[in-house]
């Protein structure tokens, strides 16, 4: 298999000057480059230099990946806008990160799949599937954070799994001392996802099952409502709406952000998150037992469309007998192959109306009739009907 890794960065909070353009375009022959974004493709080779360094330096936002398994998502945020201690609630050593570097707070996001990725996979349009985040992560809505947390302890649970038999006894106790950990606190509002937090799910897989055990201790954000901000604006000083004017006139980003944050601060609003009391085994065992239970029912629907078709059947039994000697006296390959499934079904019928003996000597009637007919018999014998 020929070796595929693709990068791809996004300028959010401003365009990339001509001089930056032609910087980064030195970097490879590879790149498309334009006033906000930029792509590297690579079937031999590595991107040159640093990731981090080059999203720092130029991009708010980073996507990657190979396919020998490694899937990467960064964001750059302006410091000041961050909330580093409450990010870092969610961090996972070497899967979910958060780093400081110059001004800016480097979210990074990183699985290795052992064995790679089976098939095709391809990297164009993810990160503008996913760009989205940063913004929700602007406004203090961290569901990505839980989802990547989420994503990290299942990920490590694979892992663990794949090594319990070369595991001693202390390294097993070591597994459930990890199991034991509590989970970071739930955001809000994981009852309706938006379309950027679904494309995180699909991308990085993150497990249904869990995602459904572990937001059920979600709840609702409370909404601030527009009369409790004007209260806050009238509290402002002349010198701090005259500062936020000028800032808003010169065009700074992310300024709508900042005066959010600063005025929800002098509002009392009720705490909006669940603080997440469960540990990583009750969610893990809650996950599995979800799994099982839906894995039942799909089998007992299942079960139950197939009475039906078969109760269909019993009605034309005697129709379908004469289906199948008119296809075997036509001969073809396409006739025989019809044949096939309807001896199925019919054996089916004949288990579930408890008349299999019936059905096997109607069976040995049809192969005596017809035993000259190789063509038949060879499709027989690979369907076990012989």
């Amino acid at each position: 298999m020929s070796e595929y890794q693709y990068y791809e960065f996004q300028s959010v909070d401003r365009r990339l000057t001509q001089s930056e353009q032609e910087a980064i375009s030195k970097l490879s022959s590879r790149a498309r480059i334009s006033s906000s974004k930029a792509i590297f493709v690579y079937s031999y080779g590595d991107l040159p230099g640093n990731e981090k360094e080059l999203l720092v330096k130029y991009f708010d936002a980073m996507f990657y990946i190979a396919n020998w398994g490694t899937t990467q998502l960064m964001f750059r945020f302006p410091k000041g806008l961050i909330d580093v201690e409450q990010m870092q609630k969610y961090c996972i050593e070497d899967i979910v990160e958060v780093s400081e570097l110059n001004n800016f707070v480097i979210l990074e996001i990183s699985i290795n799949e052992e064995g790679g990725f089976d098939g095709w996979i391809e990297g164009e349009g993810s990160l503008s599937s996913l760009i989205g985040l940063r913004q929700e992560i602007l406004q203090g809505d961290y569901r990505l954070l839980y989802l990547a947390w989420l994503k990290a302890i299942t990920y490590l649970e694979g892992l663990d799994d794949e090594d319990e038999d070369d595991d001693d006894n202390d390294d097993d106790d070591d597994n459930d001392d990890e199991q034991q950990g509590l989970e970071p606190p739930v955001p809000p509002n994981f009852g309706k996802l938006s379309p950027s937090l679904q494309a995180f799910i699909d991308i990085f897989e993150v497990d249904e099952h869990l995602l459904k055990a572990a937001i059920s201790a979600s709840v609702a954000k409370p909404s601030i409502p527009e009369s409790s901000f004007k209260e806050a604006i009238k509290k402002l000083n002349r010198s701090e709406v005259d500062t936020f004017l000028l800032r808003l006139l010169n065009g700074e980003a992310n300024l709508s952000i900042e005066l959010t944050k600063k005025l929800s601060g002098m509002i009392e609003v009720k705490k909006e998150e669940n603080p997440g009391k469960r540990t990583i085994r009750q969610l893990l065992e809650s996950a599995k037992k979800a799994e099982i239970e839906e894995e039942y029912t799909k089998k007992e629907l299942a079960k139950a469309a197939r009475i039906r078709e078969l109760e269909a059947l019993a009605k034309r039994e005697t129709a379908a007998w004469e289906d199948i000697d008119a296809l075997i006296q036509k001969g073809t390959s396409s006739s025989y192959d019809e044949v096939v499934p309807l001896l199925l079904n019919l054996r089916d019928l004949a288990a579930h109306q408890n008349q299999t003996v019936k059905f096997l000597k109607r069976l040995q009637q049809l192969h005596d009739q017809y035993s000259s007919r190789s063509g038949l018999k060879r499709r027989l014998l690979k369907a076990n009907l012989l």
